[in-house]
C-alpha cells in the first residue's frame, strides 16, 4: 500500500520540491547540450560547433535569452524540433519551480505563524495557570492539616514535602481514618469539628475552581476543564457530609454506630463489590493538575508545610484519627 502511494507521488509532477525541479532544469540544459553536440553539430549557419559552444547555446535556449550568434539551419528540422522541446520542457520546468518555491514560502509563512499562535497561546496559559495556583496551594494547606490529625509521628518542627512525594499508599491509608466528628481544627478547640471544618474548606475550594471556571474555561484546553471539572465534583470532597448523615441516622433512629467513616472501607481488606477508590484517585487528579501548572505556568514547585511541632499550634498531632476498625491495613496498629 505504502509502495504504490510512493510511486504516485513520484508520478505526480507537481509535487515536487524546488530542488528536485532546478535539478531538473540543470538535467534540460546538459542533456540537450550533448545532444546539440553529438547530433546537431553540422547543422549551424556557423561551422560545426564544438561542445562548449552547444552548452552556450543549450542554456541561451533554454533561458529563452536567444542572442542569435549561434542559428540553426532553417531546413534542419529535427534540430529545430529538439530546440522547441528545450524551450517548452524549460518553460514548464521554471513554471514548478516557481510554483513550488511559492508553496515552500507559503508553508514556511503558516509554520512561523503557528508556532506564533502557539506561543501566544502558551503564554495566555501560563498566566491562567498562574491564577489557579493559590487555590491549588491553599488546599495543599488543608491536606497538610488532615496529614496532621491522623499521623502519629512527631517531628518536633515544620516538614517540608513535594505532594509527589507525601502522595502515597501509607498516606492514603493513613488519611482514611479521618475522625471527622473530632473538636480540633486551626480555630481551637470545641469551636467546631473537624468535619465541619473539611466541609468549610471543600466547599471554598470546589467555589474557587467554579470561579475559575466560569471566566476562563473557554480559554482553557479540554483536557484541563475536564480535570478541574472531575476534581471539584469528586466523591472525596464529600465523605465528610456522608458522616454527618451518619450522625443523623443515629439521632433519628438510635442506633449507635462505630466511629468509621467510608474512606476507612477504601483501605481495607475486606472485599466489596464496586469497591470505592475516592481517596487515591482525588489525589492522582490533583497531582495531574499540580504537574500540568508546574510545567506550563511561571512559579516556583508546590510545596507541603506540615506543622509536627507538639502542643505548639492547634489541631493536635494525631487528634482526628478514627476508631480502629478489626479489619484491613489497620489492625496491627494501636491507638
Amino acid at each position: 500500500m505504502s509502495s504504490n502511494r510512493n510511486f504516485k507521488e513520484l508520478l505526480d509532477i507537481t509535487s515536487f520540491s524546488p530542488f528536485a525541479y532546478g535539478l531538473i532544469y540543470l538535467a534540460n540544459v546538459i542533456v540537450f547540450s550533448l545532444i546539440y553536440a553529438l547530433f546537431f553539430d553540422h547543422d549551424f549557419k556557423s561551422d560545426s560547433i564544438n561542445y562548449v559552444q552547444s552548452l552556450y547555446f543549450s542554456v541561451v535556449t533554454v533561458t529563452t535569452l536567444g542572442f542569435g550568434d549561434l542559428t540553426p539551419k532553417l531546413d534542419a528540422t529535427p534540430l529545430l524540433l529538439a530546440v522547441i522541446a528545450q524551450v517548452i520542457l524549460g518553460v514548464v520546468t521554471i513554471g514548478l519551480f516557481l510554483n513550488a518555491l511559492s508553496h515552500k514560502l507559503s508553508e514556511r509563512k503558516d509554520l512561523a505563524q503557528k508556532e506564533y499562535e502557539k506561543e501566544v497561546e502558551n503564554k495566555n496559559l501560563a498566566k491562567l495557570l498562574t491564577i489557579l495556583r493559590p487555590t491549588i496551594s491553599s488546599y495543599l494547606k488543608v491536606l497538610a492539616e488532615t496529614y496532621k490529625v491522623t499521623t502519629i509521628k512527631v517531628a518536633g518542627d515544620f516538614v517540608k514535602v513535594i505532594p509527589q512525594q507525601e502522595f502515597s499508599q501509607e498516606y492514603y491509608d493513613q488519611i482514611s481514618r479521618q475522625d471527622f466528628f473530632s473538636n480540633e481544627t486551626i480555630y481551637g478547640k470545641g469551636v467546631m469539628t473537624w468535619g465541619d471544618f473539611i466541609e468549610q474548606e471543600n466547599g471554598k475550594f470546589t467555589d474557587q475552581i467554579n470561579d475559575y471556571l466560569n471566566k476562563f474555561a473557554t480559554s482553557l484546553p479540554i483536557e484541563l476543564v475536564e480535570l478541574l471539572v472531575s476534581l471539584k465534583n469528586h466523591q472525596f470532597l464529600y465523605h465528610c457530609k456522608q458522616a454527618k448523615q451518619r450522625i443523623q441516622i443515629e439521632k433519628v433512629h438510635g442506633v449507635n454506630m462505630p466511629c468509621v467513616n467510608l474512606l476507612t472501607i477504601e483501605h481495607s481488606s475486606v472485599d466489596i463489590p464496586d469497591k470505592p477508590n475516592s481517596i487515591k484517585d482525588f489525589h492522582e487528579k490533583l497531582l495531574k493538575l499540580i504537574s500540568h501548572i508546574e510545567k506550563k505556568s511561571v512559579g516556583e514547585q508546590f510545596i507541603m508545610t506540615i506543622d509536627l511541632r507538639k502542643g505548639v499550634t492547634a489541631p493536635s498531632i494525631g487528634s482526628a484519627i478514627g476508631d480502629i476498625i478489626k479489619f484491613g491495613p489497620f489492625e496491627q496498629q494501636a491507638n
